[in-house]
């Protein structure tokens, strides 16, 4: 009996963590992610880590518990970079390439270099980017980030590793810190030091589009 009772709680548990994402309603206002009422769909282990303490969201097998909130998302503004133009080494190759890998290809790839024994820091950092760097897309992005996001009591200065944490407490969504860029009046800045208004820039691998937020920092 009780070895049966653990068979099912590890297929549970199992069965959670190969979901992408689950649908919960929202108990109380959480900015930007929605409003008290709202189904939203988040990732299992931000549901489980963040928005299931202090009863911020409750899961909803047994229907919603108080009344579901509809609420309008503002469209995605993206827009496009143009493509460099090629040099003449590129379009006079000197072999013939393989063909393209696929993002489970990659993904095995990239689980394979972590588990191998003796890998050296820097390869763990960059292999884990690259797992994060697939793992979302500027259209999910952009449905979770409103147009104007406010920050306000925070610590200076604020890193793009700091705002890559940002992103994951409101959304859920990984975003590596590489693909962040801050500007202010069109001037790339490293690190926000100070109050003021900010463009908030991300791309995406094989996307040439890029998706700007404004940045308030009070």
């Amino acid at each position: 009996m009780f070895a049966r009772q653990s068979i099912v709680k590890q297929l549970v548990r199992n069965a959670s963590t190969k979901s992408d994402r689950i649908t919960v309603q929202l108990l109380q206002d959480f900015e930007p992610l929605g409003t008290a009422g709202e189904l939203v769909r988040v990732k299992p282990a931000f549901m489980r880590n963040f928005l299931h303490v202090g009863n911020k969201a409750c899961y909803i097998t047994n229907g919603p518990r108080i009344p579901v909130v509809e609420r309008k998302r503002e469209p995605v503004v993206t827009q496009k970079v143009k493509a460099p133009k090629p040099t003449q080494a590129a379009e006079d190759p000197v072999a013939e390439s393989g063909p393209a890998m696929s993002l489970d290809e990659l993904s095995s790839l990239f689980s394979s270099m972590r588990g191998k024994k003796g890998t050296t820091a820097s390869s763990v950092f960059q292999t884990q980017e690259s797992t994060s760097v697939a793992a979302y897309s500027l259209a999910e992005l952009g449905e979770s980030l409103p147009a104007t996001y406010s920050l306000s009591g925070i610590e200076y200065p604020l890193t793009r590793e700091a705002l890559a944490q940002v992103v994951f407490n409101s959304t859920g969504i990984e975003v590596p810190a590489s693909v962040i860029k801050i500007t202010a009046d069109g001037v790339a800045l490293d690190e926000i030091v100070a109050p003021g208004t900010f463009t908030w820039s991300f791309s995406a691998p094989g996307d040439a589009n890029v998706l700007k937020r404004k940045l308030k920092v009070q």
